[in-house]
């Protein structure tokens, strides 16, 4: 039985689009439900769409709701309970950045006094940015009904600190289980936009300031195959956009990344914006008019690259596999839903 990962990053609402054009090609072109994935990685946005599916949301329900197309009677009900379009979201605004900015912390000084060698400038910036005005939490308390007792089997859901930008895995093996619907707020607390997220007595700020894609904290599971949707970098870190710098730079991390997969013998799968996506998501991440877009694009885009030679024979296996379900459905079905508060 091949096992398998998969690794939904970050990008925002256009960012959720692209993972489920993604997901759609991956269920429908190959027959894989991502359901039945060993583990499930997702940071901020992947973070929504990675809990969806734990939460028992088919992959196809993913693309159907954020291109506002009816989802099945199995998906409705919790993707009611998600905004995939941030229609209620304010627009960020550049004053926001100008309020006063934190001086370093000490606990970051003193992880780079002990690590220099990992100090990431880019990183210690945004713990340094003001905290964002935009609180989440209200987003969250439509879909308490539906949050399992425990934590999901299966589930990685990553989160920067606040104070040092060190990352969170949460549901990492030897981690203490935190609620779901607070673990996902964190990976989606933007800096500067959104207010950081308490989590476990410790703030939190989105998982996309440590890495877009947070791929390597699958090395060590011995996993076959690692599948990544990873909305913002690019198709050989080449980019005609505005945002190309940004791109460029996800790709390299991406990259790094995979190589540590490799490294530990896991082959791996890699799905990024090709131009035509890039022109359908534009520059705003938080768009939300271009779903439907940006799903066709990504669609035809993953089922192009599911061609490729290669990757026909990474992917073969999966064709193969029988869906399992995760432990989320087996909570419902014994135990009902209930708000792990």
């Amino acid at each position: 039985m091949t096992r398998v990962g998969l690794v939904l990053g970050a990008g925002g609402i256009v960012g959720q689009a692209f993972h489920a054009g993604v997901l759609g090609a991956l269920a429908n072109d190959l027959g894989w439900d991502p359901r039945s994935a060993e583990v499930i990685v997702g940071t901020s946005a992947g973070s929504i769409s990675a809990a969806a599916l734990r939460l028992g949301v088919p992959a196809l329900d993913l693309a159907s709701a954020t291109a506002s197309v009816e989802p099945s009677e199995e998906g409705r009900a919790v993707l009611g309970a998600i905004d995939l379009h941030g229609n209620e979201l304010p627009v960020p605004v550049v004053r926001d950045l100008l309020r006063p900015w934190h001086l370093p912390s000490p606990s970051l000084l003193a992880r780079a006094a002990r690590r220099p060698w990992a100090f990431r400038p880019t990183v210690a910036a945004m713990t340094m940015v003001p905290h964002g005005q935009v609180d989440l939490a209200e987003a969250a308390a439509a879909l308490e009904p539906f949050l399992p007792e425990r934590w999901p089997d299966g589930l990685r859901i990553c989160a920067a600190r606040a104070d040092t930008g060190a990352r969170t895995v949460f549901g990492a093996p030897g981690r203490p289980e935190v609620p779901l619907d607070r673990a996902v707020l964190a990976s989606c607390a933007i800096p500067g936009y959104f207010r950081p997220v308490d989590v476990g007595g410790a703030l939190h700020i989105d998982g996309g300031v440590h890495s877009p894609t947070n791929a390597d904290c699958l090395r060590d599971l011995e996993l076959d195959l690692v599948v990544v949707s990873s909305p913002m970098s690019a198709v050989h870190g080449r980019a005609l956009t505005p945002d190309a710098p940004l791109r460029w730079w996800a790709h390299r991390r991406l990259r790094r990344e995979l190589a540590r997969l490799r490294a530990a013998g896991t082959e791996t799968v890699t799905f990024e914006p090709t131009p035509p996506v890039l022109r359908a998501m534009g520059v705003d991440v938080m768009a939300g008019d271009r779903g439907q877009r940006v799903v066709r694009e990504a669609l035809l885009a993953a089922g192009t690259r599911l061609l490729s030679p290669r990757v026909v024979d990474l992917v073969a296996p999966l064709g193969r596999r029988a869906v399992r379900r995760s432990t989320v459905d087996d909570q419902r079905s014994s135990r009902g839903m209930t708000s792990s508060r």
